[in-house]
């Protein structure tokens, strides 16, 4: 059809992901999704609610549920 390639890309910049940044209220050290941290096997692009559960902060050992999303 000569009008479904417009609609196709439209498709796909609708699907692009959000990334946030969260964190740690005990040390202050930011998870950016983005960026991951693969050293610890976590991809970049890896959404907060994808983080392993049983994940610590690097920083100061905080369990998940000490972070918090911020804006940056």
């Amino acid at each position: 059809m000569p009008g479904s390639s417009r609609f196709a890309g439209r498709a796909q910049q609708a699907t692009i992901k959000i990334m946030r940044t969260w964190m740690c209220l005990i040390c202050g050290w930011i998870y950016d999704e983005a960026a991951g941290l693969p050293e610890e096997g976590i991809a970049p692009g890896t959404k907060w609610e994808d983080v392993p559960p049983n994940w610590v902060c690097p920083e100061c050992g905080a369990r998940k549920e000490d972070f918090e999303m911020v804006e940056i």
